[in-house]
């Protein structure tokens, strides 16, 4: 009786020491992933920066044409263009 007791227990016990492992790689194997997805979620990060810095550049560049045309009060269309190439040279040089 004791020893079919004992036997019992220590299943129990070999049944509960395996869970906890089992459990314990799963959470090591969950570090893991959470490592990997706090770096890609820093490359996103900056990647949308880069791309908000090339959006900016581009914006600022619309609205110095856009002045440009919007300031052409004697139509002196071939000075705007002028202008455009210049600003569009600007662009490329800073790029």
């Amino acid at each position: 009786m004791f020893n079919r007791k004992t036997k019992e227990l220590q299943r129990l016990l070999e049944a509960r020491t395996k869970s906890l492992n089992k459990a314990e790689e799963i959470i090591k194997d969950l570090k893991i992933e959470n490592k990997e997805l706090k770096q890609i979620r820093l490359q996103e990060v900056r990647n949308n920066t880069k791309l908000l810095e090339q959006n900016n550049k581009k914006t600022e560049f619309i609205t110095r044409i856009i002045d440009s045309v919007n300031s052409n009060k004697y139509n002196n269309e071939k000075a705007i263009l002028n202008k455009i190439k210049e600003l569009a040279d600007d662009y490329q040089s800073i790029n």
